[in-house]
């Protein structure tokens, strides 16, 4: 039988690593007082579907963590036959998101937020990681769901990393309309020399 302490020390370890580095973030922003603009909170409740469906994500995931860290026998009939090489590459994929991801957000500083907004003196960020990409928040997250699902092995986790991916891909689109409605032609023009989760290659900002 396979050894799925190193894999699920791992995935347990990663998990509370970006759970703690959000709340981080997002603790910091709410010290320094960041308001959201006038109007910016129609869009803001606009979302509330992804704002419900992170609540219901969030205790799935509690449930599949604790499942997967515990490890009772049931959880074996979901193990997926993956290679070794490739969930340890999972996991080394995973650690590299990490710092890529905390440069993200430390690039946008106080214009970042839990949920799409805009804020006072909001300003268009194109300089780092988005000299590049528009969103490359959501593609280290995207690499980091990858990376759970590898690294478990495990059909639900790679489910609802697979469903957590496309909704990343579809949040990361749907909030170009935002950016158009607020920068107007200097987003679009943004928009012709970045990709939107991976960098467009001969082009350049």
């Amino acid at each position: 039988m396979h050894d799925e302490l190193p894999f699920r020390v791992l995935f347990v370890g990663m998990y509370v690593a970006g759970f703690g580095m959000r709340g981080y973030f997002a603790a910091r922003l709410k010290r320094q007082g960041e308001r959201v603009l006038p109007g910016a909170g129609e869009r803001r409740r606009s979302g509330g579907f992804r704002l419900l469906f992170q609540g219901a994500m969030f205790f799935l995931w509690l449930f599949i963590v604790f499942s997967y860290a515990w490890y009772p026998s049931w959880m074996e009939r979901f193990h997926l036959p993956l290679p070794l090489w490739l969930r340890y590459a999972g996991a080394a994929a995973g650690f590299l998101a990490f710092p890529f991801l905390v440069y993200t957000l430390r690039t946008l500083g106080r214009f970042w937020s839990p949920l799409p907004g805009l804020r006072e003196g909001h300003q268009l960020v194109s300089h780092g990681p988005y000299r590049f990409v528009r969103h490359p928040m959501y593609s280290a997250m995207m690499v980091l769901f990858l990376s759970f699902s590898l690294i478990s092995a495990n059909l639900p986790v790679t489910v609802s990393s697979v469903l957590a991916i496309i909704l990343t891909v579809r949040w990361g689109l749907k909030e170009e309309g935002m950016m158009i409605g607020h920068f107007g032609r200097e987003y679009e023009e943004y928009m012709k020399r970045t990709g939107a989760f991976l960098p467009r290659w001969g082009r350049s900002a």
